[in-house]
Parts: structure tokens; sequence; C-alpha cells
């Protein structure tokens, strides 16, 4: 992987562009470095070491029911930034900000982000959805884009982004909490569903897969003897006072 004293500057080619608005999602290598990644790795270490502290609207299990007395099956973090202010100050949350402005125009501004725990040999897959489904972002229909940051290689085995091209040209679908348990935090597409259009992003650390908010996408299970860690960072226009400029 390339230092940061060897990192080139990411500069988008209008085909990229036109990939990502037209196809839904996108693929950017050498967003950052493996020393950046260990910083965002222990910062949010940090985080999910007091899990138990963090406001429980913000800090549930993704894998089970939201809230329960068991192990956790796929913790997450929510607005992970309030808690701990130096995940901005990383080269991949910069360069995330350079390559959002770059498909949305320079009004595009930090939204809204999250942190993902898949333990190892993790059995849950995250199910068919569409971003916007969960709601706090319905107001950006059009104008927004999702890095999602891989904290190690991402592969088919440990669960990359998978992703449905077009799907975000389509209407938003109905969506309902997995099993049609309304104890669950985690949606899953609630209509007839084609996977067999799948394309899956294996995708080396220091890389990451950008998405609109309309974009149905999936995650696999974890079924390798290493934890899966993935940042999330949302970006796209003001809207309101509840979007935090930078």
């Amino acid at each position: 992987m390339p230092t940061a004293a060897t990192l080139p500057p990411i500069f988008l080619t209008p085909e990229q562009i036109c990939q990502f608005h037209r196809e839904g999602f996108l693929v950017v290598e050498n967003l950052t470095t493996r020393d950046d990644l260990n910083r965002v790795q222990e910062l949010l270490d940090g985080l999910f070491a007091r899990f138990k502290e963090l406001p429980p609207e913000l800090a549930f299990d993704l894998g089970d029911k939201k809230h329960h007395t068991g192990e956790l099956v796929t913790p997450q973090i929510n607005v992970a930034v309030r808690f701990e202010l130096r995940l901005k100050e990383t080269l991949v949350f910069e360069r995330s900000l350079e390559v959002a402005r770059q498909l949305l125009g320079p009004e595009a501004a930090y939204s809204y982000d999250h942190a993902i725990y898949k333990p190892p040999q993790n059995g849950r897959e995250v199910p068919w959805h569409q971003d916007l489904a969960y709601g706090r972002n319905q107001r950006a229909v059009c104008f927004n884009a999702n890095f999602w940051i891989p904290l190690q290689d991402a592969t088919i085995e440990n669960g990359c982004m998978q992703f449905i091209p077009w799907s975000n040209q389509g209407d938003l679908l109905k969506h309902r909490p997995i099993g049609g348990d309304p104890a669950v935090h985690t949606l899953e597409v609630d209509e007839p569903l084609d996977a067999s259009k799948a394309v899956a992003c294996p995708l080396k650390a220091g890389g990451a897969t950008i998405q609109h908010g309309k974009t149905l996408h999936y995650t696999g299970p974890n079924r390798t003897d290493a934890p899966r860690r993935a940042w999330i960072i949302n970006f796209g226009y003001p809207v309101g006072n509840t979007w935090q400029k930078g």
C-alpha cells in the first residue's frame, strides 16, 4: 500500500462519475494508507470497548434484536464522530470528502457515519436493502454518496459489498424488519428481487465502495477467523440544519 507521502491525489474520470450516477455505485482504490486505517481502527476499537456506555439508540446490534442481553452478533455504532472527533482528522475522511465533492458538487458535506463490527465466523448477513428506507436520509434522495470503507481486505468470504446496478434509478422499494420482527433494527426488501444481477465488489484495504442512497446492496456473513470491520461515511448536500459542514 502507498504511504501518505506517495499516495496520489484522487481525480475521478468523467466515466467514473457517470457510472456512479447511472449504476448507483463505484469502487475506488488507494483512498487511504495502511497507517491511516490502523488509526481509524484504533479510534473505533476504543469506542467498541465502551459500547455499553454509549446511548442505546445509537449503539445496538444489527445481527439480532436491536437490544438484547445475549452476546452481540453484529454491533454497530451510529454517528461515531460524535463520540470520537478525531475520526474527522483522518486521511480517509478528508479524501472521502474530496471524492464526494467530485461526485456531487462543491457544497457536499458530511451527513452521517456509522461503524460495523462483524466478529469471526459471524453467521449473519445484512440482507438486500436501500439505505433510504431507514428514513434518516430520505430528504436527500438525489444527492448523497455513502462510502463503505473496510479496515481490512474485503472478500466474498468475510462479507464484501454487493450491489444491483441501476437499482438507484427505480422507486424506493417496500421494506420490513428482518422476518417481520419489529424488535429487529435491520431492514430487508419486502418485494420480489432478482439477486442474479448482483455485482460483488471484493476490495483491498485502502479502497472503498461508494453507493447512492437508493442503490440495493447486501453483505454476506463473515465466514473467516478474523473480524471484518468497516466504517461508513455519508456525504450529501446540506438540508436544513441536520447537516454538518466539513
